[in-house]
């Protein structure tokens, strides 16, 4: 006796709970989640921190209490430990299309967990924009640091000396030292950005 696939949208028939396909994929889920589990305990160890005791009850021989464990991680761990590594077992349960979701769901987040959110990539126009509103001109000292932490971007003193003597970048004042304005810079930096270092 043949009957359609329980997974959502599937569609497909089977004797079982779950057609050949969704058990091949399932099986590819498994077969993730088992490589995952063991760089769970590295994330594990990686998130656990120590906390400080408390000043006031702390003595000689009490340096702290020790921060309780990353519990989201473990119980994570814990769930996927507890996946069958044969995906065609979970063909013959009737939970099967609930079960392989879980098995997605705790796969997706271990993922999450050990690799961490992705960057957002840095949008150099908008850093360009919000910098000409914000940032006074600046000596080549001052400004190498400032746009490492604001615009997200490396540029070298010799870059700016280059650039100055190629007549790419004006300073805004001469002495005791040139000055630039971080947001011409960082013109100059997008409009040569494919061009080789310190040029």
């Amino acid at each position: 006796m043949t009957q359609e696939c329980t997974t959502d949208n599937c569609g497909n028939h089977t004797a079982t709970w779950l057609c050949g396909q969704c058990v091949s994929d399932l099986q590819q889920w498994i077969d993730k989640a088992l490589l995952l589990i063991h760089e769970l305990d590295v994330t594990i160890a990686r998130l656990d921190v120590t906390r400080p005791g408390n000043p006031e009850t702390r003595n000689a021989n009490h340096a702290g209490s020790a921060a309780p464990a990353n519990l989201d991680a473990l119980q994570l761990k814990l769930n996927m430990q507890s996946i069958n590594p044969d995906a065609k077992v979970y063909a013959l349960d009737p939970r099967a299309a609930g079960l392989a979701w879980l098995i997605q769901e705790w796969t997706t987040k271990a993922e999450l967990l050990i690799s961490g959110p992705d960057e957002p990539p840095v949008n150099h126009a908008a850093n360009r924009e919000r910098v000409a509103n914000i940032a006074p001109p600046m000596t080549t000292r001052q400004l190498l640091p400032w746009l490492r932490t604001n615009a997200k971007i490396a540029i070298t003193s010799q870059n700016i000396r280059d650039w100055a003597r190629r007549g790419h970048l004006k300073p805004v004042t001469i002495d005791p030292s040139p000055t630039y304005w971080p947001h011409e810079v960082l013109e100059v930096r997008a409009t040569r950005k494919d061009a080789p270092m310190g040029s």
